[in-house]
């Protein structure tokens, strides 16, 4: 198929690393693992190779630390005989019209035609490979890891124009496989971002339902194509639907896709999930500048029960709306509340908007007392507003050094 044979695509690959072994950092591709990869042939049969090379005065081996590794692993480089040899090999395959480039890498290679030269079952691992939307561990892969290229970290990295076409030239089974395969690895990675989107691939609805209940808010920080992906599942059991329904109009509203957001929650309004609905409905309405809207919405959202996060909300959106004494009013309340029934249910958050209503009304110096007691309740990696909100506190006091030291610790 290449018109090379492999040693020939080995030297002309080592070809484009001249001097690479003489560095203390040499980068993956001079190792027998960055040479396989380039050649797509497995490791023992570039180890083979390798040998006959260095009999025949045509490599050199020597040791170096892999750009990523903290141990000197073999490298290979060509000696004078083998670069001449590479300049004769590129300039045969010039004449008789070969690609070598394409040979070597894999970004450069048709899929159509990649595909077609691959055995059966180098096309399900090839799929699997190729339906990672980011690095991975090559071992997942075995012996088929060869076909492709690694990065600097060890990682196998599939070019964007084969992940982009490959998987759709598989038959839907394959593919879910596939997805389903990938979805397994991800968990034992703890990638749960990576796993919702290959589970919801692989047709594991429930499993995908179940990952959203359990991690819906770190999902939606992840955020990588979690809107698409969404679009894509199915109804979700009623035991996990509210959550599920939730993160996806908040996916749709984090990417911008009003239409689809305000569809979602009106099935809501109409349905079973009316508070979450009308929580939701503030939310899109907030992002839209009708805090009016925004408030009737919240107002309505209120049960029986006391919900501080509608509550802090109800009192931002006051807030925002200039009417600060309304909102101060409101939290000092919720916190009495909590006082007299011992809950003391997300008093870090009740300060945190306590002293953004102060910071607002002018009241700087109460603001600096209310934040700084309020921070010590917060978790400690979720901080970075409160050194914002501070900053702006002490900066508004004339403070300018305690200002700075905040702004610094929120960056």
């Amino acid at each position: 198929m290449t018109g090379l044979t492999v040693a020939e695509r080995i030297l002309v690959h080592l070809s484009r690393f001249v001097g690479h072994c003489d560095e203390y950092s040499a980068p993956v591709d001079v190792s027998q693992n960055g040479i396989s990869s380039a050649v797509r042939i497995s490791r023992a049969h570039a180890a083979i190779e390798l040998k006959k090379l260095k009999e025949t005065d045509l490599i050199n081996e020597g040791l170096a630390h892999i750009k990523g590794s903290r141990s000197r692993r073999k490298v290979y480089q060509l000696t004078p005989a083998g670069r001449e040899r590479a300049k004769m090999i590129e300039h045969y395959a010039a004449e008789a019209g070969i690609d070598v480039s394409s040979l070597l890498d894999l970004a450069r290679c048709d899929p159509e035609g990649m595909w077609e030269s691959l055995e059966e079952d180098e096309k399900e691992a090839f799929g699997l490979a190729c339906v990672f939307r980011s690095p991975f561990d090559p071992a997942v892969l075995g012996e088929a890891a060869r076909m492709v290229p690694l990065n600097d970290d060890g990682l196998a990295d599939v070019p964007v124009n084969m992940r982009s076409r490959i998987p759709g030239l598989m038959d839907e089974d394959a593919r879910r496989r596939c997805h389903s395969q990938a979805a397994d690895h991800c968990l034992r990675v703890k990638d749960y971002g990576q796993r919702l989107h290959h589970l919801v691939r692989a047709g594991r609805n429930r499993e995908a339902a179940m990952l959203i209940s359990s991690r819906g808010a770190s999902l939606l920080e992840d955020g990588d194509g979690l809107n698409e992906t969404l679009a894509l599942l199915g109804e979700a059991p009623e035991r996990f639907r509210g959550e599920v329904e939730t993160l996806k109009a908040k996916a749709a509203m984090a990417a911008g896709d009003a239409e689809r957001s305000r569809s979602i929650i009106e099935g809501m309004l109409h349905g079973t999930e009316l508070r979450r609905g009308l929580m939701l409905e503030g939310e899109l309405l907030t992002q839209e500048g009708d805090l009016d809207g925004a408030l009737a919405s919240l107002i309505s959202a209120r049960g029986s029960d006391s919900d501080t996060e509608l509550e802090c909300r109800i009192a931002g959106l006051l807030c925002e709306q200039g009417r600060h004494q309304e909102s101060v009013d409101a939290l000092e309340t919720l916190l009495a509340r909590s006082a007299e029934d011992g809950s003391y249910d997300r008093t870090d958050l009740v300060l945190l908007q306590l002293g953004r209503s102060l910071l607002r009304g002018g009241r700087c110096d109460e603001a600096v007392k209310t934040l700084s007691k309020g921070m010590g309740m917060a978790p400690e990696g979720d901080r970075r507003r409160w050194h914002l909100l501070l900053g702006e506190a002490y900066q508004a006091a004339g403070v300018q050094e305690r200002a700075a030291e905040h702004f610094r610790l929120a960056r």
